[in-house]
């Protein structure tokens, strides 16, 4: 599972087949079904060209006499408009590769799970920034004080990160820490008893765009721009940006040291006056207060070039439809790409809840895996962080209830349904015989 679900993704794919070639539907699949680096690119083109097939004739790469192909081609008839857009992915992905915090936090996670510490501390990890001398426009940018990976070991999870765990095992009443320091390396890891079961860390945000030109938002901007001029088409022409985990792109405030989408953009507009808008889609997620319910939208930000003399209101009214007839996001970019480079990648997110009481409602899935042999009992309880006693159809049995009725809630709008399983009296099948009075 990637932002949008495979079942939407999959209604996508037919619906787009009416308008696509048979070879581009066919490349287009392979894609889908291929965990890459780009993923998210693919996946929300497809859906990007469907919103707009709801609203008049698409055409995907068409031909207009130029050298570029424009990913959408839109002819609207109400209201009147046309337009041809490309549409690209932004993110971090080179910035997180060059300050790699979060694989540093996985590898510190192994070494607490090695040594069962996991789930007994309040561990810390801080990193240091290499300089904080950065500013708007500066040559230098923000970057983390962490050495090459592969000094890692002798570096960070040295001998004295190991005695600093064997300390925390010997004395988890204590608070402890461990300083990896050196001319390229500043990693601060800390143990607080008073925080058990928690793994927390902090960093620099590398991910800021402190030149306005040299950023992952303005360099898609930049070969989007190159594209539609080479289409050969002399109508409106715009670009839509889509949110592949890209921190400019959600950063709406003005800072001394960095820049905001809106001035990339429209620092963008100035260097070309061809292209007449631009729309970042990017996926918000909103917290309750509901631990595990998280809900999440895609906003959308529209840009129009100041130097276009033109009547907009039916423009604006396509591309607000547009992004309304967008899928929820079932998945924030950097969940998505991590998932997709998982074992279970290529698959849809679980019902993620296991509630027990009179009944149990459960992942229909998992409940099929459990009964084919594909999952073990111990990953089912770990899946749900049972503990020991917990298991709720353990517990049914132990009871002598027998199940009695199986339920499936379907939910077309995710990756799984909900099985309600339902359990009856105690059974003479299964128990000790009883007297009427019931002893």
């Amino acid at each position: 599972m990637a932002i949008f679900t495979r079942r939407h993704l999959q209604r996508v794919l037919d619906e787009n087949s009416e308008f696509l070639t048979p070879k581009q539907s066919e490349v287009i699949c392979d894609l889908l079904n291929t965990p890459r680096d780009d993923y998210l690119s693919t996946e929300w083109e497809q859906v990007i060209i469907n919103a707009a097939s709801k609203l008049g004739i698409v055409q995907h790469e068409p031909s207009l006499g130029g050298t570029a192909k424009p990913d959408l081609f839109l002819q609207c008839n109400e209201p009147a408009l046309e337009f041809v857009a490309d549409i690209a992915t932004v993110s971090d992905r080179g910035t997180r590769r060059r300050n790699p915090f979060y694989s540093l936090e996985e590898e510190f996670r192994l070494h607490l799970r090695k040594r069962n510490l996991l789930a007994a501390g309040g561990f810390n990890l801080q990193v240091d920034p290499r300089s904080l001398s950065f500013y708007r426009g500066s040559a230098e940018k923000p970057a983390l004080k962490l050495p090459e990976r592969k000094e890692w070991p002798q570096k960070i999870f040295s001998p004295g990160f190991g005695k600093f765990l064997k300390d925390v095992q010997a004395q988890p009443d204590c608070c402890h820490k461990y300083d990896a320091s050196g001319p390229d390396t500043g990693v601060h890891f800390t143990y607080d008893p008073a925080k058990r079961g928690r793994l927390t860390g902090g960093h620099l945000v590398c991910e800021i765009s402190n030149v306005l030109d040299k950023n992952p938002l303005y360099y898609a901007l930049k070969s989007k721009g190159d594209q539609l001029k080479a289409s050969g088409y002399s109508g409106p022409k715009g670009i839509f940006i889509c949110d592949g985990g890209c921190h400019t792109l959600s950063s709406t405030t003005s800072h001394f040291s960095s820049y905001n989408a809106n001035e990339i953009v429209g620092h963008f507009f100035r260097q070309y006056d061809s292209v007449l808008f631009v729309v970042c889609f990017v996926v918000q997620e909103h917290y309750t207060h509901v631990g595990h319910d998280r809900k999440r939208s895609v906003e959308a930000k529209l840009f129009l070039n100041p130097k276009w003399r033109i009547d907009t209101v039916a423009l604006t009214e396509v591309l607000s439809k547009v992004h309304r007839l967008l899928p929820p996001p079932q998945s924030s970019p950097g969940n998505a790409v991590a998932r997709l480079r998982s074992d279970r990648g290529m698959q849809g997110k679980y019902f993620g809840r296991l509630t027990m009481g009179g009944s149990v409602k459960m992942s229909s899935r998992m409940l099929l895996e459990l009964l084919s042999g594909n999952r073990t009992i111990g990953q089912f309880l770990q899946e749900y962080r049972m503990e020991p006693g917990h298991n709720p159809f353990s517990r049914a049995l132990a009871e002598g209830r027998l199940i009695s009725k199986v339920t499936i809630e379907r939910q077309p709008d995710k990756d799984d349904d909900c099985a309600i399983v339902e359990f009856g009296d105690p059974d003479p099948a299964v128990v000790r015989f009883r007297t009427k009075s019931g002893k």
